[in-house]
Parts: C-alpha cells; sequence; structure tokens
C-alpha cells in the first residue's frame, strides 16, 4: 500500500513500485544532515518535508504493496483506480493515483479520508482551486542537474510549475483552521521568486528569449536589426537595377544569405555567387558581390546571437539544476495536493460520503451502491462483524448476490486508500489487514483446471492467509462438483474460518448452509429478494432472512403441468419441503411485520403532524394573550402618567392661592374624578383553577427594611418594592408599579411573601390628603458632604421649592476640587423642574454657588 512520498534534492525520485528505490531514499534521508527547510537555504542530501515523514518500516511498506492483488483485480479495484486517474490534473498526479493502494494502518486511512473531506471542502469554497498547468519537470531537472541545457519552452514549464507552487501555496495559507493536513501539506511548497523572475524576464511564454535576457543579447539584436535595414536597402537598389535580369522583382533567401532571383540566361549580367537554382534551371539564386560583406557581417551577428541564446539557457538551466531539490518538492507536493482534490472530484461525481472507521471490527454500510454500476442502480443495507462475523448470503441467480459481495469488499478497498464511499453519511467500516475474494468463473484451460479446482487453488491459498482481521468473500462456495460433496466441503470450510475469527461473507444456493447459519452463533443468514409475479430479482438485500430458490414457484409460474410439480415436491423430499415451507411462512411474516411496521409510521407521523398543529394553535394564543396584556398595560401607564401629571399640577396651585370652600370642594371633584380613572384594569381571563386555601388578611413582619423587600405604603395604601435605605433624613425610594417615590421610611411596612401573593396584580393609587407645603430656604448648603449624599438632597429640595412656588433656588456646594460642583450640575441638567442653572455672581460666591431657575 502506497505510504507518503519521500522527497531528495540530489535526487530522492518518488516511485511507490520500487523497494530498492525506496530503501536508498530512507537511507539517504537517515545518513543526510542537515535537512533542508524548502522555504530556506541550507543545502541538504534529501528533502523530507515533515508534512509527510514516515510513519511505519520500510518492510510493512513493501509488504503492504503486497496486498491480494488477484483479489483488487477482482473486486474491480483497479478500474476505481483508472477513473480517479481520469480526476488528476497532470501526469505527476495521475502517476500517484495510479499507485494508490488501500493502506492498513488505521491512523493512515483517517488521514487520507480527512484529506479527502478537506480537498471537498475547499473545492466548495473555492471550485476554481487547483494546480495551474504544473507539469512533470522532474526529467527536466535531473538534466539540469547533469549540466544539459533546457529548451526554452522546458525553461517556461518549469516556470509554470513554480508558479502554480506559489499560488495553491498562498490559497491554502489564507485559510481557517480547518483545514489542518491541507494546510501542511502546503507549507512545505516551496516558494523560489528569484529563479521565477530570471525566467520570466528571459523567456516569453512563447518560448522566445527575450531582449531582456541579457544586455549583450540586447545589443546583438540591434546591431542585427540596423545590419538587416542597410543590406535590405542595398539590395532593393540593386533590384531596381538589375531589374531586366530578375526572374522577379523580390528578394529572397538561400543558405541564410540573402540572394536575387535571376534568370538563367541573363546570370552573366549579374556578378555574384551563386547558391542554388530552380527546379526547371530557369532562375538561379545570386548573392551579388556587393552585399557579399554586408551577408557576412549579418551572418556573423546571428552566430554571435545564438551563441549568447545558448549561454544564457545554459545559465538558466545550471540554476534551475542548483534549485533541482525545490522544483522537485513543488512537482511532488502539488502532485499529492491534486491527488486529493482528484479524490474529492471523484466523490462529488458517485455522490459519495466519508465513511466512520471503526476500531472494534463493525463494518455498516447504509444504502451502499456499487460505483461502476450504471442507471438506476437499487442500494444496499449491510451489517457484519458487530453480532455476527460471518453473513451466507442465499437466493435466486441473477439476484443481486455477486453484486453485494463485490460492493462490500470494493467498498472496503476504497475508504482504505483514503476515498469516500457511494453510501450514505454515517456508514462504518474496518480497517482490514487484507481483503480476499474468490468471484467468478476461474476456469484454467492451459493449466487444465476445472472451474471447481480452480476455485479451491484459490480457496486453498485463501485458508493459508487469512488472519483475524482479514476480510474474505466467496461467491458460490462449493459449487462446480457434487452437491453433496460441495455443501459439506462448503460448511466446513466456512467452520474453519468462524473458528479462526476470519470476517468472512460467502454466496451459495445450498439449503445445508442455511441451517448451519441459523444454527451457528457468530453466523447470519442474507437473502436477495425475488419478485416470483415478474419473474424479476428485486437485488434488495435482506440480513437475517435466507433466500428461497423459487424454482417451483417459477416453474409453476411459467406453466409447468401441476403433475410434475407435485411430483418435484415428493422428490424434494419432507425436510426439504418443510424448509421450503418455513421460508414462505417466514417471508408471509416478514411482509406483515413490514405492513405493521408502515401502519405504524403513517399513524406517527399523523400524530407529529397533530401535535405540531397544536403547538402552533398554542403559540398563536399565546401570542394573542401577551399583544392583549401589552395594549392594556400601554393603555394603564398612559392613564397613570396622566394622573400624575394632574397630581403635580394641583399640588403646584394649593400653595399659590388661599383655598376657600368652593375651591376646596372644586379640588375634591377633580381628586374624585382621578380616583375613578385610576380604577384597575379588569383581570386578563383565566381558565377556572382549584380553590385555595385562604390566606390571612395581613401579615406585617418585623426587623430592619432590606433592599427588595416587598412593603406597603401606609399613607397611599400602595403596595411595592423597596429599592434604597433610609438615608440621613430618614427617606427611602419605592418602585410603586411604573412609579419611583421617596417617602418616610415610618411610612412604610413590611409584607411576608404570601401577604404579596395575595395583593393584586394591579395596583391602585391612593391619592394622599392634601396640605399646605412649607416653603424651604432660599439656600441649601451642602459643603462637605459626598455625591452619593447630596444627590437626593438635591432631588427633594427642587421638588419642595417647585411645591412652594419659588421661581429660583441657590445651591451652596463650595469650590473645593470641583468634584460636587459637576455632579451637582449634571444632575441639574437632566431635572425636569429645572429651567436653567449658572453659577452665582463672583461677589455673591462665584463657581462656589449654582443658581438654579425652576419651572414656571
Amino acid at each position: 500500500m502506497r505510504r507518503p512520498a519521500w522527497h531528495s534534492g540530489m535526487p530522492c525520485v518518488r516511485n511507490a513500485l520500487s523497494k530498492s528505490i525506496m530503501v536508498a531514499c530512507v537511507g539517504a534521508a537517515v545518513r543526510s544532515a542537515p535537512v533542508l527547510s524548502a522555504r530556506h537555504g541550507r543545502q541538504h542530501a534529501c528533502i523530507v518535508p515533515k508534512s509527510i515523514q514516515p510513519n511505519s518500516s520500510t518492510e510493512r511498506f513493501h509488504r503492504q504493496l503486497a496486498m491480494h492483488q488477484k483479489s483488487l483485480v477482482t473486486l474491480e479495484y483497479p478500474k476505481i483506480i483508472e477513473r480517479l486517474t481520469r480526476e488528476a490534473a497532470f501526469s505527476a498526479s495521475k502517476a500517484l493515483a495510479q499507485q494508490l493502494t488501500p493502506s492498513d494502518d488505521p491512523r493512515e486511512v483517517r488521514r487520507r479520508l480527512a484529506l479527502t473531506t478537506e480537498a471537498r471542502r475547499l473545492m466548495e469554497q473555492r471550485p476554481d482551486v487547483g494546480v495551474r498547468g504544473a507539469r512533470d519537470v522532474r526529467p527536466h531537472v535531473h538534466a539540469a542537474e547533469r549540466g544539459a541545457m533546457l529548451a526554452p519552452a522546458e525553461l517556461i514549464e518549469v516556470l509554470v510549475t513554480l508558479r502554480a507552487s506559489a499560488h495553491l501555496g498562498k490559497i491554502i495559507a489564507r485559510l481557517d483552521g480547518s483545514y489542518p493536513l491541507l494546510m501542511a501539506l502546503a507549507e512545505d511548497l516551496p516558494a523560489r521568486p528569484g529563479l521565477e523572475g530570471r525566467i520570466a524576464e528571459s523567456i516569453s511564454e512563447d518560448g522566445e528569449v527575450l531582449d531582456s535576457a541579457s544586455p549583450e543579447l540586447r545589443r546583438l539584436r540591434a546591431e542585427i536589426r540596423g545590419a538587416q535595414q542597410r543590406l535590405q536597402e542595398r539590395l532593393n537598389n540593386l533590384v531596381n537595377e538589375f531589374r531586366a535580369a530578375l526572374q522577379e522583382p523580390i528578394i529572397t533567401m538561400r543558405s541564410d544569405r540573402y540572394v536575387l532571383p535571376v534568370r538563367a540566361e541573363a546570370r552573366g549580367q549579374v556578378r555574384g555567387i551563386v547558391h542554388d537554382q530552380s527546379g526547371s534551371g530557369a532562375t538561379v539564386f545570386i548573392e551579388p558581390l556587393v552585399v557579399v560583406e554586408m551577408n557576412n557581417r549579418l551572418r556573423e551577428l546571428h552566430l554571435a546571437e545564438r551563441q549568447e541564446i545558448e549561454r544564457i539557457l545554459l545559465e538558466l538551466s545550471g540554476e534551475v539544476g542548483r534549485e533541482g531539490p525545490y522544483v522537485i518538492l513543488a512537482v511532488e507536493l502539488l502532485a499529492e495536493i491534486d491527488l486529493q482534490l482528484a479524490k474529492a472530484r471523484y466523490a462529488g461525481l458517485i455522490n459519495a460520503s466519508e465513511p466512520r472507521i471503526s476500531e472494534r471490527g463493525e463494518l455498516r454500510f447504509d444504502q451502499a451502491r456499487h460505483p461502476l454500476l450504471t442507471g438506476k442502480v437499487v442500494p444496499i443495507d449491510f451489517t457484519i462483524g458487530d453480532e455476527f462475523s460471518m453473513v451466507v448470503i442465499t437466493g435466486p441467480n441473477t439476484g443481486g448476490k455477486t453484486v453485494a459481495l463485490k460492493t462490500v469488499g470494493l467498498l472496503s478497498l476504497m475508504a482504505q486508500a483514503g476515498m469516500h464511499i457511494p453510501a450514505r453519511e454515517g456508514s462504518t467500516v474496518p480497517v482490514y489487514t487484507d481483503v480476499f475474494a474468490d468471484i467468478g468463473d476461474e476456469q484454467s484451460i492451459e493449466q487444465s483446471l476445472s472451474t471447481f479446482s480452480s476455485h479451491l487453488s484459490r480457496i486453498v491459498e485463501i485458508l493459508r492467509q487469512a488472519q483475524p482481521g482479514t476480510l474474505v468473500l466467496l461467491d458460490e462456495l462449493g459449487a462446480g462438483t457434487d452437491p453433496s460433496e460441495g455443501s459439506a466441503l462448503a460448511r466446513a470450510i466456512l467452520a474453519h474460518l468462524l473458528e479462526k475469527g476470519v470476517t468472512t461473507i460467502a454466496t451459495t444456493h445450498y439449503s445445508e448452509l442455511k441451517a448451519f447459519a441459523h444454527e451457528q452463533a457468530g453466523v447470519a443468514n442474507a437473502s436477495v429478494e425475488f419478485d416470483v409475479e415478474t419473474l424479476s430479482p428485486t437485488y434488495h438485500l435482506r440480513i437475517g432472512l435466507p433466500g428461497r430458490s423459487n424454482a417451483l414457484a417459477i416453474a409453476t409460474r411459467l406453466g409447468l403441468p401441476e403433475d410434475i410439480i407435485v411430483q418435484a415436491r415428493e422428490f424434494l423430499g419432507s425436510a426439504g419441503v418443510e424448509m421450503e415451507s418455513l421460508l414462505e411462512g417466514l417471508e408471509a411474516d416478514r411482509r406483515a411485520a413490514a405492513d405493521e411496521r408502515y401502519h405504524l409510521s403513517m399513524e406517527r407521523a399523523e400524530a407529529e403532524y397533530q401535535r405540531r398543529e397544536l403547538e402552533r394553535r398554542r403559540a398563536e394564543l399565546e401570542e394573542e394573550r401577551v399583544r392583549i396584556l401589552n395594549d392594556a398595560r400601554a393603555r394603564a401607564r398612559r392613564e397613570v402618567d396622566g394622573i400624575q401629571t394632574e397630581l403635580a399640577r394641583m399640588r403646584a396651585e394649593i400653595p399659590r392661592q388661599r383655598i376657600t370652600p368652593e375651591k376646596l370642594s372644586d379640588l375634591r371633584a377633580r381628586v374624585r374624578a382621578l380616583d375613578e380613572r385610576a380604577a384597575p384594569l379588569p383581570q386578563p381571563v383565566r381558565a377556572p383553577e382549584e380553590p385555595e386555601a385562604a390566606e390571612p388578611a395581613e401579615e406585617v413582619l418585623a426587623g430592619p427594611l432590606q433592599i427588595g423587600d416587598t412593603v406597603r405604603v401606609r399613607t397611599m395604601n400602595s403596595r411595592g418594592e423597596l429599592l434604597t435605605l433610609p438615608d440621613a433624613r430618614g427617606d427611602v425610594e419605592v418602585q410603586l408599579g411604573p412609579l419611583k417615590m421617596r417617602v418616610r421610611a415610618r411610612e412604610v411596612e413590611r409584607l411576608s411573601r404570601r401577604q404579596a401573593r395575595a395583593e393584586s396584580s394591579t395596583s391602585v393609587i391612593t391619592l394622599p390628603e392634601l396640605r399646605p407645603v412649607a416653603t424651604p430656604d432660599l439656600q441649601l448648603d451642602l459643603r462637605g458632604q459626598r455625591v452619593e449624599e447630596v444627590l437626593p438632597l438635591v432631588d427633594r429640595y427642587l421638588n419642595d421649592a417647585y411645591l412652594a412656588g419659588m421661581p429660583f433656588v441657590r445651591i451652596l456646594h463650595g469650590k473645593g476640587t470641583g468634584a460636587l460642583r459637576q455632579a451637582i450640575r449634571e444632575q441639574l441638567a437632566h431635572h425636569a423642574l429645572v429651567r436653567s442653572y449658572a453659577p452665582a455672581e463672583a461677589k455673591e460666591g462665584g463657581e462656589g454657588i449654582t443658581v438654579v431657575t425652576l419651572q414656571t
């Protein structure tokens, strides 16, 4: 089985089929020191990137390559590899794909599968990702290392490969942390900008050496253009001079020299050197003597140009040779990454998914399909390795037994090679140390072996190598000989494999093997369905139920005389008839159970639909209830706001005027109107509940007040929540519904939680008794107090001043550090009763006093 590649700078060539080369490379890697980083310039003998460090011995590597090759061919694994190879982008990755074999190392299998998964996600995110025209330039590099001159086209291939390496490395480096394996591979992709730039400035994309390759080449080509221009002008003059002697008035070339086409009979008129003549002899091509020196000079310049081009190509080839280890590393890592992309593309073509690797040897395929079948493919469900390690599949010919056998074997090989499998996500496969398969007609004329002998030879080889942890697939076990002996031999072989603990799947027609599977612990029957009505298989595989041959049923369906059918049943014997009757009964029970499951699933689906409908209706009713409550609360909030506004206005009017009996009656009428507006809203309708035991009408708790207590303000007969403890003046702050009020602590009493629940959820505000408000001092002195102490005092002072009808007040806070002044002025800036404020005049205290103008 293939292991990650090894890379050498001088060079270690990847060759997964050659043990000797692998050993040489491993040995060189071990002996060489130090190891060269792909992105730094220390010289080395062998590059071994950390993303592909060895994880097994060479002997183990070679043993994996020797996995039962005949079984791989039997299970059509090479055809999968052929299709995978088509998805690879260039020859190096195609070679890797052709060398891809299953691994028996669980860690390596998980790594391969994870790489394929990462590549699929990367292609979904970046559909354009790829190696961008990279080429396998390792032969060019080896030639350059030997001192050979590379052609311009070969240098361009090196350039394209290096650019592809740098580009792909940048793409993968910008990915997030969910691509650890691809990022580890791309981390070693070499970037050689110096070599890229040197080739790019010297060779055009068409493979021409550019003038910019060297100053000398630029100079020579400039001289060549000048010499050609002078020569052309001289020859044009000669054409005009000897026009009568020319076959055509043109200038042409022979032997890389400019000549004139002269008529044979006029050749004496043009003195010069004859370089050629036409096939008819009517035209001779003469280089006039007057331009011989000019032609010679042009020829010398061309020779110098050619020599300079060769020098440039040799220089570039030398640079490629010196950078050879990095170029080879780029090719091999690009091939490794492209192989993962090829596996991802193939997985997309066959609609595959990543299988889970089982540590307990359990294999479970859900809706598995053979990847080489086309058209309408019937998927199968298959399990083995948990409750039983052997499955015996029975059923009619062409029913799908062999396809099921090949599907299980081929998908196991694909998974161990790191490929996704065409099965439902969540399928599980163990890592087998080897897979053996004896499927199909192996008759050999050259070896004079019959079908039975050929099969038996393969089985002998398999029994010799099969061990616990291997998978054995046997098709038509015991066929091709006397049924009695074949059945006995097949049973003995299965018993031997079962005793050795070998996971085995076998197909057969023998009824004795059905009984063996039914009676023997660790063995399960399986069968492929056959529709007797249509005389065609359904290809559905059933685990746990043996199959029927259906020969008599098919014969009856096709019209064989009834007396023959009866006689056949007599010849079948009582045991055979009982077996067929038992299988027929089991089949009927299975169908009845399937029908019952179908009806139960329909009922379950209907119940689920009803549950979802009820849940939806309940959610709608809840939304409607919440909306109604919110509307009611909004109306109540607006009513309370209006009442508070009216109360504030009435309290502000009382101190400003003398109360007469008539005005007092008017105020009482207005208070009664407010009381009616503040009546509690009706409670939402609730479902009737069980009557609760009556609670005490009153339960007042003793002890000090605590923040969060449920309290009643006695003067207002209202319940609320205590927000602050008593301050220096003995006031507390209480939340009454949407209102916050400051009241005397002696007016507040604690309520028990039971009493709080018994109170109405909608507070009713009882208007306090109206009494005259004492006029506060004109100036409030706060010097020497802390910020947290003075802010409540300022708020209460402003309220009292406003209710007393004072137009302005003075707050004495002192100058000090300015912290107290700043806090007070910030409070004044947002106070509803303050119209404006400003520092006092300098002679009255300046910044130490703030004059506050109240609202009117």
